[in-house]
Formats: C-alpha cells, sequence, structure tokens
C-alpha cells in the first residue's frame, strides 16, 4: 500500500511540475500602470505567488499588469529556447521583470563554478532590453530546503550557503537587481518556525510562503512601507501581517545590498485605492442584460477590479447565475432552486444568451485573466443546501484552478464561517444591510473571515467602523453604491471595495 501511494504522490508531483501558465499584459499600457514579466517554473507560480503580487500592488493603489511564462521544472537555458517566452518578452514595454532558474542552479555556480546558468542569464537579460530598454530586470533568490536531500546538496544549510552566493554572483556579473526572497525566509524560519513556509514537499512555497515571496518583490519594486489595509492572500491578518513586517526588514533600507537604483522619476503612491466591483457585471450597454457572460466579459473591457454574479442551485445541483429566485424572461416563473436545470435550458436571457451556468462563466474568465469574480451565494433556505451550493461551486473552481480568484461573499454568516472552515485561505466576505444584524468588527474578525460588505447606511450610522475594520486587518467593502458623491466620499474615507452598477464613471471619481 506505501508503494502505491509513493507512486501516486510520484504522479501528482511530476504532473504539477509541467504545470505552465502563459499570459500576456492588455494593451494599450495606462499612464499610471505598470507592467511585469515573469519568468520561471513551478517556484514562481505555486500556491499563485505570482498573482499575489498583482493582488498586494492593487491593495496599495499601484496599477500592475503582469506578462508570464512560468513552467515546472525550467531553467534559463531552456527558457531561452521557448516559443511562449519570447512572445512574452516580445509584448515589450515592461518596466520591470523578474527571473527564477530552476532552485539549485546558482548553488551549483558556486559550488562547483558551473557558469553555464550566468550565461543563459546574460542572454535573457539582453533579449528582455531589447524589447523593454527601460526594464529593471530582476533576479530571485530562492529560498533553501530539505526536500530530496536539500536539491542534492546535502543539508538545508549547504544549500542555503551556495544559494545565496550563487545568486549574488550573478546578480553582480549579470547586472541585474536581486530579490531577497532567501533572506527573508531564513528570517521566519528562525523567528517563527511555527509558520510553515514550505509545502508537504518541504521544497516547493507553502500558501505563506507564496505570500511572503509576492510582499518581498512589491517591495523590491516600490521601495515604499505597506500601507493601510493590505491584501492578505487568504491568510489570517495577524499572519499576512507578521510576513509583511518581515519583508520590510529584508528590503527596505537595503538597496544598494541588492543592486537596486530606482528612478527617481517613477513615484508609487503610498495609500491603497479603492478597487471597484461591477455589480452583476457590467450591463448598462445596451443588449448586456445583468449576470450574464456578457456582462462579465464587458467587466473586464472597462478595468474594474472585479465582477460580481449570483449563483443558485438547482433542485438536481447544477449551479447557475441570475439574482432572482427565478429567471425575468421564464414565462412561468419558475423557482430556480426548486427545478431541474433541465426544464430551464430553453430559457434566454434577453441578449439571447443561453441561462449561463458557472462552469460557463469561469470559461469565460479564464479568457480575461484579470478580474476577480466576485460570488455571491444566495440563501436557499437552509444550511443543508446552503452548504451544498458552496461546496459544489468550490469543487469546480477548483478543478478549473481559478480558485485564486474568487472573493466568496453572502448574507448568511453561519455559511461564512463554513466557507473559512472548508478552506483557510478563501477570501469570505460578509454581507449586510440591516442594523439589526449588525456585528462588532471584533466578533468579525474573531471568526476569521476577510472583510465585509456594508450599505452606506451602515457605515453613516457607525463611522469608526472603516478604522476599526482595518486595525483588525479585515477589508471594507461598500456596496450596490450607484450615487457618485457617495462614491467619492467614501473613497475619501479610505474605502477598499466599492459594487456599484456604473463601474465606469464610479472608477474615474475615485481616481
Amino acid at each position: 500500500m506505501k508503494r502505491v501511494l509513493s507512486l501516486i504522490l510520484a504522479v501528482i508531483l511530476a504532473t504539477a511540475a509541467q504545470a505552465q501558465r502563459f499570459q500576456l499584459p492588455q494593451a494599450p499600457k495606462a499612464a499610471d500602470e505598470i507592467w511585469v514579466l515573469c519568468i520561471g517554473n513551478s517556484f514562481t507560480y505555486h500556491h499563485d505567488a505570482d498573482v499575489l503580487l498583482q493582488d498586494i500592488a492593487s491593495s496599495q493603489g499601484v496599477r500592475m499588469q503582469v506578462g508570464k511564462y512560468l513552467k515546472g521544472g525550467q531553467t534559463f537555458g531552456q527558457h531561452l529556447g521557448l516559443t511562449e517566452t519570447q512572445e512574452a518578452i516580445n509584448a515589450g514595454n515592461y518596466d520591470y521583470c523578474f527571473l527564477q532558474d530552476q532552485s539549485v542552479n546558482p548553488a551549483r555556480l558556486a559550488r562547483d563554478g558551473k557558469t553555464e546558468v550566468l550565461d543563459d542569464l546574460i542572454n535573457l537579460k539582453s533579449r528582455i532590453i531589447r524589447k523593454s530598454p527601460d526594464c529593471k530586470v530582476i533576479l530571485e533568490h530562492t529560498w533553501s530546503y530539505s526536500g530530496k536531500e536539500a536539491g542534492g546538496m546535502g543539508t538545508q544549510e549547504e544549500l542555503d550557503k551556495y544559494l545565496r552566493k550563487g545568486t549574488k554572483t550573478m546578480a553582480r556579473k549579470g547586472h541585474t537587481w536581486y530579490s531577497p526572497i532567501g533572506e527573508a525566509f531564513n528570517r521566519v524560519y528562525k523567528e517563527r518556525p511555527d509558520i510553515h513556509l514550505l509545502d508537504k514537499d518541504d521544497k516547493h512555497q507553502s500558501q505563506e510562503g507564496a505570500y511572503l515571496k509576492a510582499c518581498v518583490n512589491y517591495l523590491v519594486i516600490t521601495g515604499r512601507r505597506f500601507s493601510g489595509p493590505v491584501a492578505c492572500g487568504g491568510l489570517s491578518p495577524a499572519t499576512a501581517a507578521y510576513l509583511r513586517t518581515v519583508a520590510e526588514k529584508t528590503v527596505l533600507g537595503k538597496g544598494l545590498r541588492y543592486g537596486i537604483k530606482r528612478d527617481k522619476s517613477r513615484t508609487f503612491r503610498g495609500e491603497a485605492s479603492t478597487r471597484i466591483v461591477a455589480h452583476r457585471g457590467f450591463h448598462l450597454e445596451e443588449g448586456v442584460p445583468e449576470n450574464s457572460v456578457a456582462a462579465l466579459k464587458a467587466s473586464r473591457r472597462i478595468g474594474a477590479w472585479g465582477s460580481e454574479f449570483d449563483i443558485w442551485l438547482t433542485r438536481d445541483n447544477r449551479i447557475v447565475i441570475n439574482h432572482d429566485k427565478y429567471y425575468g424572461t421564464d414565462p412561468e416563473q419558475r423557482i430556480i432552486a426548486e427545478t431541474d436545470y433541465a426544464a430551464l435550458q430553453d430559457i434566454r436571457l434577453a441578449n439571447g444568451e443561453e441561462i449561463p451556468t458557472l462552469e460557463a462563466f469561469i470559461a469565460e474568465a479564464k479568457e480575461r485573466p484579470g478580474v476577480k469574480l466576485v460570488c455571491e451565494l444566495k440563501r436557499h433556505g437552509g444550511s443543508a443546501r446552503n452548504r451544498a451550493l458552496f461546496d459544489e461551486a468550490y469543487r469546480i473552481a477548483e478543478s478549473e484552478k481559478v480558485l485564486n480568484r474568487f472573493v466568496w461573499q453572502t448574507f448568511d454568516y453561519e455559511l461564512c464561517q463554513y466557507i473559512r472552515e472548508k478552506d483557510p485561505y478563501a477570501t469570505v466576505i460578509w454581507l449586510c444591510t440591516k442594523e439589526e444584524k449588525l456585528k462588532k468588527p471584533e466578533e468579525i474578525a474573531a471568526d476569521g473571515l476577510s472583510g465585509v460588505n456594508f450599505r452606506c447606511t451602515l457605515y453613516d450610522a457607525h463611522p469608526e467602523f472603516i478604522e476599526k475594520l482595518h486595525l483588525l486587518g479585515l477589508t471594507a467593502g461598500l456596496c450596490a453604491e450607484d450615487d457618485l458623491s457617495v462614491i467619492h466620499r467614501f473613497a475619501e474615507a479610505g474605502i477598499d471595495f466599492i459594487g456599484t452598477n456604473r463601474p465606469e464613471e464610479a472608477m474615474k471619481a475615485v481616481r
């Protein structure tokens, strides 16, 4: 039995090692936007470290688009021969580029004098600079680990010594910046052994490790301390805050040590910006109904941070998208939760679309990687069906590998607690619009939720809430607000998210 399990694990790890991610930034480039290129392997994308960088930047008011080609197990030399790598580079106009070689190659340079990795770095950098002359190329310092006998180096201590020396040599001779991720990991290894930065293979980064890596990379780019509420990557606010502090201690004030020479003409905002969510998608255009695939597509086109949509579970457990209990275009007005999916299939939305399923929404979203999926789980009259709705939605999102893009929100507080119990890394938002149901920020934080989404009347009645939520590491959202003067007022007050039916105008208002 043990041998069978070992074989299964080996197959899983081998499959993961060959995973890949390819993405180009969406042109044209906005004036207040930075473009970042990532070229690497599974150490770059494991637990969505590349996505977390973008989320953290967004929470700090830095507009960022990421181009990438990441493929498990790849070296710089292999990337030089990959069509996708060249295509990502050729997009050009990048401001920064993070490069990560196969984990032990820099160590082999230091221990064995194998210079191929340095030659490949210089070659890769020259291709990048040819297409993006002002790009700052940043070499990532991989953390040490014990898995597979420390990558063939014998012990984790030996691997750490050679990684540090080899990466510094490469950065110096390749004339690149240096991102001290490994040094930040070492600080946590020493200070907080209770925080596990490595995954079960004792090699790849855990969710906590991915978050720390993203924080270090963000600080290398900006050189600015974190300010206001910061995206927590699904971690508890306390853990995320500690890891951010480690990143700041590792990076800030040490630019010369890491070869960092920032362009003084580029400045980054020191405060967080308000992110706009298209309520039920962007549906103000003719022929674009709310909660339609077309509305999701339009949300990405206008640059909304997220697109909100509502999900229901049919009687036979299919998930469909709609706000009300029945479709407005259904002449029989059949209750979705009491009807089989097959009986609803002939219904069409106002623009002729079939009633959208969650699978259809995700398929569209995968074609437009820049938008968050803000998924509201409708209440089905009992905890069993409410939980079944989440379980099925989670299963689909996980199978499609888009969990990192989901924000789960619901009016059902018990369901919020269930989601947190099922996934400690999920982003869970509690919706509330009534004073009599309101809970204190301390209670919400104690239950491990990520944040709230309230109506403006609740914030007006409790003006201290935004600050209290932020002090507790929670995000504050404003839901279903279309009055632009109110939107501007709450953006000034530091609200993190605003859901609105007027996202295009709202984005101008908060800027």
